[in-house]
């Protein structure tokens, strides 16, 4: 009785083979349980980065802004600075918890801070870039003979240089949070066994699911306001036409190429900024101490 109780299963005289099959259902139902309950928690991770991201409407338009004057660098490394200070707070923060949003102080400090960040991604880019750069190089000497051997190549230096992009992004995005709870020591970033460990330890495949929701996320919001604006933009370009002539479509294509532009810059990518550095920090507080 005892250990039916333990284990779920059934002792019975010369019962091997049942004691076998029971114990499979036991496992395959913890599986699907523990399948469950990482849905369940990226699931959680996407609904409090978004209650997050949108907690002070005006933080979104001060980042837009600093994007908006990311043409002349330096405030990019602003926008790193405030994405290091977000992921800061997840990282000491919980799923779910009442977290504030960072505030705009000590720019001299959030500048510094978005140089790391800046470094630690920059240094992961190089493997990727440098097997591009040096067979494409290689390729472009072969191009005086023309064919489909040379296309293959070319198509297999791209596949094999977007593999390595990914790989290291995906280091990349354990290595910042990683760097920033062991207060911000850049060779935190690059002690790759523990970063390796971290990744094992919270699931490959866990990031693989939070990264195409993202894209998921990020792609249906890209569609769903640019259609609306095309919408908005396709009827006052046919009130424009029937008032002034044809040159109102043309009027209102570029009305719509030029909110497109801003709603991108001052909306959906800081957005995003803060969306992903609030979920790259609980998925990093899910891994095992």
């Amino acid at each position: 009785m005892f250990l039916n109780l333990i284990f779920n299963i059934e002792i019975l005289p010369y019962s091997k083979d049942k004691i076998l099959i029971n114990k499979n259902f036991t496992s395959i139902g913890s599986q699907i349980f523990n399948e469950y309950k990482g849905y369940i928690m990226i699931l959680e991770i996407f609904k409090d980065s978004l209650e997050y991201s949108f907690k002070k409407p005006k933080t979104i338009l001060k980042i837009g802004f600093l994007v908006f004057l990311s043409l002349f660098i330096v405030p990019q490394f602003l926008v790193n600075g405030y994405s290091y200070r977000i992921t800061r707070i997840g990282v000491n923060g919980m799923i779910n918890g009442n977290d504030p949003l960072p505030e705009f102080e000590r720019w001299g400090k959030m500048f510094l801070e978005g140089v790391k960040i800046f470094i630690v991604r920059f240094i992961y880019l190089i493997p990727g870039t440098m097997i591009f750069l040096i067979f494409s190089s290689g390729i472009y000497s072969l191009t005086k003979f023309p064919g489909y051997g040379v296309l293959l190549i070319e198509l297999g230096v791209i596949a094999i240089s977007i593999i390595l992009w990914l790989i290291f992004y995906l280091l990349s995005i354990v290595a910042i949070p990683n760097m920033i709870y062991n207060k911000g020591s850049l060779k935190s970033a690059f002690k790759i066994k523990e970063i390796l460990y971290i990744i094992k330890s919270i699931g490959v495949l866990k990031y693989i699911k939070f990264y195409t929701g993202c894209i998921v996320l990020i792609l249906g919001i890209l569609a769903a306001v640019y259609l609306l604006i095309a919408l908005i933009g396709l009827i006052s370009g046919l009130t424009l036409s029937a008032i002034i002539g044809p040159a109102g479509l043309g009027f209102s294509g570029v009305v719509i190429a030029s909110i497109s532009i801003i709603v991108l810059i001052f909306i959906i990518a800081p957005f995003f900024m803060i969306f992903e550095s609030r979920g790259i920090a609980l998925m990093y507080n899910t891994r095992e101490n």
